[in-house]
């Protein structure tokens, strides 16, 4: 392996490589970037290119290209071996366990699998139906090669036998999220049949899952499109379809184009724009947009909603807004969908991606529409819109731009809008400080313990549904979780509930329970003053599905260290235990999602 590291080091460059994630200026002999690792605004990030390694002088981080794509990509050792030996066409041997781990052993499953179902398509009669799709979309046999594009049969195992024929383990196949375990008996069945397939990449173009389109008959309990649930190597929310082929063309062009859908982004692809990645149809989050800041600072949207009334795109353009992005919207001349309007016109949407209004003129426009400048009530109505999204831009100049656009348009002294603008930052701010002593007194799951287990107290009759659903464990803070145990001893001794006689319980073993108590339900009868029975139902539901989900997260994470460290020690029946009880926790975290 050590031979590996060297040939690796000797065919790559620190300063190409770094290049790739941060922005490197000429100092002399060496580079300076601002340290991605910490919040600064001079450069303390600095590389050498004579002595191949960086070093920040201001959080202390350092080190080579190894230990640079492994902190800044989280990735483990073996991971970031691949990647880099990827990079520099060097041929590893698999076959050493020092660069194998889970994350690898799941990156080698899904390319296997995306290599059958790849076969499948081009090969099999089974796929003509599918092939006949895709010429029916007018996708290339070359658009088919680039993307990787599969077909997986109808049957129920076709991939798990075909997988475990080359000698991995069904558990294995399951955590890399290819197969579902039966409900009744023992083993698994394939998680995608008769869907066209999408292997889904990763920066470096390593397959870390798929997505696939139902071509069957329309079904009222049948998605038309699934994905891998979450996996070690899988996260929806930080990832973008087709990245690995849109990056160079991103930077090089210095705008990045975001549409919906996989068939948006292939199509864009084959008509010769390639700076171009796909949502997988969610709003844009915060490790997505990081993730395109590495590229470039400019935007385009082409999302098949309307942004301007649909709330989880607007979170998503906040997120980027927040990231200090300069964002355009492109709207389509015809067509629901990039892809409908290449087909039609390559050229339309070429246009259409020159011709991408601002943000702000996007908003302006959009919040215009359907309202008479001559009442005064849309007025007021106008100016809160936009004085709300005006108030989000960082740029001073900017925010002074379209503040006067505005007053001139509703026929306002700038002067007055400026008031509200400020009297809105000192809201904010305040708010700001509010969320900042909940923060100090408790993280977002605290408040959620709190309001689940205030609920609990303030209405009992939610009581079995409660403690069937909720653990003890799923509750972190010491005394929420003590309270609650002595609420589900109460309540099983009693099998009815009277507040008052178990405030008196409480009160001769802990007057600090008591109290607490007390506190719980003041707080539930503060924020739900006049809440019905179906409001609060689902509260209690959305909570404890929540604290359900960070519990097993942090189980999940707990775990893949003790696998990491049982593979280091080669201890395989830990590691073994170890992978059985992850499968069993993945298994009931998509169940709750």
């Amino acid at each position: 392996m050590a031979d590996n590291i060297e040939e690796i080091k000797s065919k790559l460059d620190i300063v190409d490589v770094l290049s790739e994630y941060l922005q490197l200026k000429r100092a002399g002999s060496n580079f300076r970037a601002l340290c991605p690792f910490h919040s600064e605004r001079t450069p303390s990030f600095s590389v050498s290119p004579d002595r191949q390694i960086w070093h920040c002088f201001g959080c202390g981080e350092g080190g080579d290209i190894f230990g640079f794509v492994m902190k800044m990509e989280g990735m483990d050792f073996p991971e970031a071996l691949r990647v880099l030996a990827k990079k520099a066409g060097v041929q590893l041997r698999y076959q050493d366990p020092a660069i194998s781990s889970q994350k690898t052993k799941l990156m080698d499953i899904c390319k296997v699998a995306a290599d059958f179902y790849h076969k499948v398509l081009l090969d099999s009669p089974l796929a003509k139906s599918t092939r006949d799709y895709l010429k029916k979309r007018q996708v290339t046999d070359e658009t088919v090669d680039l993307f990787k594009l599969g077909y997986a049969p109808e049957n129920w195992d076709s991939l798990n036998k075909f997988l475990v024929q080359k000698k991995f383990k069904e558990d294995d196949i399951f955590l890399a999220g290819l197969t579902v375990k039966k409900e009744r008996g023992v083993g698994f069945f394939d998680r995608f049949r008769n869907r066209l397939i999408f292997p889904i990449t990763d920066l470096h173009g390593n397959i870390i899952g798929f997505g696939g389109r139902w071509l069957g008959d329309e079904k009222a309990d049948m998605a038309k499109y699934i994905n891998s649930p979450q996996t070690l190597i899988y996260n929806k929310s930080a990832v973008l379809y087709g990245i690995d082929k849109a990056r160079d063309e991103i930077r090089k062009k210095k705008q990045a184009i975001v549409v919906e859908g996989y068939m948006d982004c292939i199509a864009s692809h084959q008509a010769g724009i390639e700076n171009v990645v796909a949502s997988s149809g969610t709003a844009l989050t915060l490790d997505q947009v990081k993730l395109l800041k590495r590229y470039t600072a400019n935007i385009s949207l082409a999302f098949d909603t309307d942004i301007a009334g649909e709330d989880a795109s607007k979170r998503g353009i906040d997120v980027a807004m927040a990231q200090e992005m300069n964002i355009k919207i492109i709207t389509l001349p015809y067509g629901k969908d990039p892809d409908e309007l290449i087909k039609k016109d390559k050229e339309a949407w070429s246009k259409a991606i020159i011709n991408a209004k601002s943000i702000m003129e996007y908003y302006f426009e959009n919040t215009l529409k359907k309202t008479d400048l001559n009442k005064v009530e849309d007025k007021k109505q106008v100016a809160k819109t936009l004085l709300a999204i005006i108030a989000k831009l960082a740029d001073t100049i900017e925010q002074t731009h379209y503040l006067q656009k505005l007053a001139e348009l509703i026929n306002v002294e700038e002067k007055i809008l400026r008031e509200k603008l400020n009297r809105a930052a000192v809201i904010k701010k305040s708010n700001e400080k509010v969320q900042a002593v909940a923060v100090k007194k408790g993280n977002r799951y605290q408040i959620l313990e709190e309001q689940v287990v205030g609920l609990a107290l303030k209405y009992p009759e939610n009581l079995n549904y409660i403690i069937d659903h909720l653990l003890p464990d799923f509750l972190h803070d010491q005394n929420i979780s003590s309270l609650y145990k002595e609420l589900i001893i109460y309540y099983t001794k009693k099998h009815e509930f009277d507040f008052a006689n178990f405030r008196l319980v409480l009160e001769k073993k802990d007057q600090k329970s008591a109290s607490q108590a007390d506190l719980l339900i003041l707080n539930i009868e503060h924020f739900f003053p006049e809440a019905d029975e179906d409001i609060i139902k689902k509260e209690i539901v959305t909570n404890i599905r929540e604290l359900s989900k960070h519990f097993i997260l942090e189980e999940l994470k707990n775990l893949e260290q003790k696998i990491k460290k049982a593979e280091k020690e080669k201890d395989r029946d830990k590691s073994r235990n170890y992978s059985e009880k992850f499968i069993e926790l993945t298994s009931q975290l998509n169940q709750l999602s």
